[in-house]
């Protein structure tokens, strides 16, 4: 009996110890005991008979206990010092040295794109031609984007292969590990001459090569002052030059008053002879004029330039106004002539 009452009041000063560690740290927060090591549960069961007796009636004589005391010798028991500033390190723990903030790498001149000069930057392409606007860019970060802008309109065509127009003339184009990023515009127009700009972000700014694109338009010229007169009966022969065509025209069509005649059966004895090269030639000869045969004329190639010329055909019994007339146009025709006769005239005279 006596055994069974020592263990309850061994178990009630345990549970009256662990209150007061407990009341200790909520009250005096910093100040006070802020961690109490896991392993003083396991040391709480000790003998306590050096510190006081075991009394069940008078309890007050405890009161001005020196529980200090007591922390320090009960074993397995760790007192935090108040925080200072400073932190307390286990002594289990190892030494961890400050890791110091490590600065961005910094971009040297081996480390930025190259754009390779050796490409054509000023580029001519005939109307209606595709044109090919060759970027090669070396030394290409995994992840940077290469942009395509139009200068005139400070427009953005494209970036990395998705364009940002909806014409769709206008496409990237790359292969993979490929260091070519170029620009193909289709069908050229006339608003397409200007600059273009290919560029590319890094991590000093926007590096950029400059694209000057020139769409070359030809010309047709009909050799002649504007009007052409003969009588009834005569033989109309007209000459036309395409001018300016890099790429010799495939075909040369003649219109008489916006009806094409190249190939006019029902009139007859009309005929077009052309001859493709730098400057191609095209002959329109109409057998047997009338006056029905009076009117406009006008020489087309695909992706050029139209010319017309006035075509006069007087009856018989007005030849001499007509004549009249054709020697007034040429009279007036000595002031200015167009560029493709002086062309035609010094070829002939050289011939």
């Amino acid at each position: 009996m006596a055994r069974r009452h020592q263990l309850v009041m061994l178990l009630h000063w345990i549970c009256t110890l662990a209150m007061f560690v407990a009341t200790q740290i909520s009250g005096k927060g910093r100040g006070g005991v802020n961690a109490v090591n896991a392993t003083a549960v396991q040391g709480v069961a000790v003998d306590l008979t050096g510190f006081w007796s075991y009394n069940e009636s008078d309890l007050s004589k405890y009161e001005d206990f020196d529980h200090s005391r007591f922390l320090e010798e009960l074993p397995g028991v760790q007192i935090e010092e108040p925080n200072t500033g400073t932190t307390t390190r286990a002594p289990w723990l190892p030494l961890k040295p400050p890791s110091p903030r490590t600065p961005p790498p910094r971009l040297t001149s081996f480390d930025l794109p190259v754009f390779d000069h050796s490409q054509i930057t000023n580029v001519s392409t005939q109307l209606g031609d595709t044109a090919f606007l060759n970027c090669r860019i070396k030394n290409l970060a995994e992840h940077s984007e290469v942009s395509w802008v139009r200068r005139r309109d400070w427009h953005i065509l494209s970036s990395g292969l998705t364009t940002f127009t909806n014409d769709e003339r206008f496409q990237v184009l790359h292969s993979e590990h490929s260091d070519n990023w170029d620009l193909q515009i289709k069908f050229v127009q006339k608003r397409d001459n200007g600059t273009y700009e290919c560029q590319v972000a890094t991590g000093k700014g926007t590096m950029s090569h400059y694209y000057n694109l020139h769409v070359v338009i030809p010309s047709a010229c009909i050799i002649g002052s504007g009007e052409y007169h003969i009588g009834e009966g005569s033989t109309i022969s007209l000459i036309c030059i395409i001018e300016n065509s890099p790429t010799p025209p495939q075909y040369v069509f003649w219109y008489h008053n916006e009806r094409m005649i190249n190939y006019d059966t029902v009139r007859g004895g009309v005929t077009v002879s052309t001859e493709p090269g730098t400057k191609t030639h095209s002959r329109l000869v109409v057998t047997k004029a009338t006056p029905s045969d009076s009117g406009n004329y006008t020489c087309r190639a695909p992706n050029t330039e139209e010319d017309t010329i006035y075509v006069f055909v007087s009856k018989e019994g007005d030849n001499t106004a007509a004549i009249q007339r054709q020697a007034s146009s040429k009279t007036s025709g000595q002031s200015w002539l167009p560029p493709c006769v002086l062309f035609a005239c010094l070829t002939f005279w050289l011939c």
